[in-house]
């Protein structure tokens, strides 16, 4: 059985539409497998910044602490002797 123009127009038709689709798919991977690489280095940035807060927090309120006034009972004065 030979083809006709009109099968072999169909055929090629639908082996570019595979082709075509075959091509989004691999496109599609690439921008996604980039998106999610994208949203993990916001993800570690976010950490990043979340631990560099605490320990901002943490550096201030030691700070505070050391800074802080004395406490009355360390500072109270000793009666004189008599």
């Amino acid at each position: 059985m030979v083809a006709t123009p009109i099968e072999i127009a169909q055929a090629a038709t639908a082996t570019t539409a595979t082709l075509l689709k075959w091509q989004k798919s691999m496109e599609e991977r690439a921008t996604f497998r980039q998106n999610m690489d994208q949203s993990r280095r916001a993800i570690q940035a976010s950490r990043d910044l979340l631990n560099r807060l605490r320990q901002r927090r943490r550096d201030d309120m030691a700070q505070s602490w050391e800074d802080a006034d004395p406490s009355p009972a360390a500072s109270a004065r000793r009666p004189e002797p008599m």
